[in-house]
């Protein structure tokens, strides 16, 4: 048998008419985003190393009144892949008030990768010692305002 059609959920034998028609449709998508009639799929980026995070969030701590910002998990170990988020701790001058819970989406609009956002004061609360443990042990210090 023709280990082309072999389907890759359950192991179930596809026909080779679904195969091909699959294949033309991918071929027609390609085509159709080379002819600009379709938006190219989004890849994903490298998180910027901490430094550039510093650089590329000043203005925006400043103005939403974060004190200190620091960085934890991969990107403050140096270890983000392809694809990886910012994990990033915020310390604040006053309480931000709901403003926070759209903080996320505005860090990651400015960095062009997904962010995760947590307080200091949360972490310091948590009760699982392993996990609190382990950010406070990687949190690098990236912007003090």
């Amino acid at each position: 048998m023709n280990h082309t059609a072999f389907s890759r959920k359950g192991g179930m034998a596809r026909s080779l008419a679904k195969t091909a028609a699959n294949r033309a449709k991918a071929v027609a998508f390609w085509n159709a985003v080379r002819a600009g009639e379709k938006p190219a799929p989004r890849r994903l980026r490298v998180p910027p190393a901490p430094e550039a995070i510093a650089n590329m969030l000043a203005a925006y701590c400043r103005q939403a009144g974060i004190n200190r910002l620091e960085a934890f998990g991969s990107t403050a170990r140096g270890e983000a892949k392809r694809g990886s988020d910012v994990d990033l701790l915020a310390t604040f001058a006053g309480n931000p008030g709901l403003r926070f819970f759209t903080m996320e989406d505005d860090m990651a609009a400015i960095l062009g990768v997904p962010v995760h956002l947590l307080t200091r004061d949360s972490v310091e609360q948590m009760t699982n010692p392993y996990r609190r443990e382990s950010i406070l042990a990687d949190a690098k210090v990236i912007y003090h305002g």
